[in-house]
């Protein structure tokens, strides 16, 4: 098996982990009443709404990552691109809020998750990216 690509499926691996395992945590706060938005008297729950629709984008952006690694042999530069695009903004979504307004994980586990899944996500993707053939 060539190299490149089992280090850019392995490096996958662990950015699905970290991803599949933010996503839990996400979705978890759709049905948690802990989470509401206490001061919208109009709608309490826009925070679990909120919740729920990040959980279903992260989704969607881990499921493309799986389909990387899965057809990573004969992706194109054109679907590797369009990946890359929506992973590098899932990820900014997990970074940017920190420097901006001071927003971050709850905890350093989840910081580490964050950091284990962007490092396997974006390293995957390097790895993996179509080589010029022409």
């Amino acid at each position: 098996m060539n190299s490149r690509l089992l280090a850019g499926r392995l490096l996958l691996l662990l950015g699905l982990i970290g991803g599949f395992v933010s996503f839990w945590y996400t979705i978890s706060f759709t049905w948690n009443p802990a989470f509401q938005s206490v001061n919208l008297p109009d709608a309490p729950t826009h925070s679990n709404y909120h919740a729920f629709r990040g959980a279903m984008l992260a989704l969607g952006v881990n499921l493309l990552l799986v389909w990387v690694a899965l057809t990573a042999a004969k992706l194109t530069k054109e679907a590797w691109g369009i990946v890359t695009f929506m992973t590098v903004f899932y990820y900014i979504g997990w970074w940017a809020a920190w420097p901006i307004w001071g927003l971050h994980a709850p905890d350093i586990v989840a910081e580490m998750n964050h950091v284990i899944g962007t490092v396997g996500g974006l390293g995957g993707l390097l790895l993996l990216r179509p080589r010029n053939t022409a």
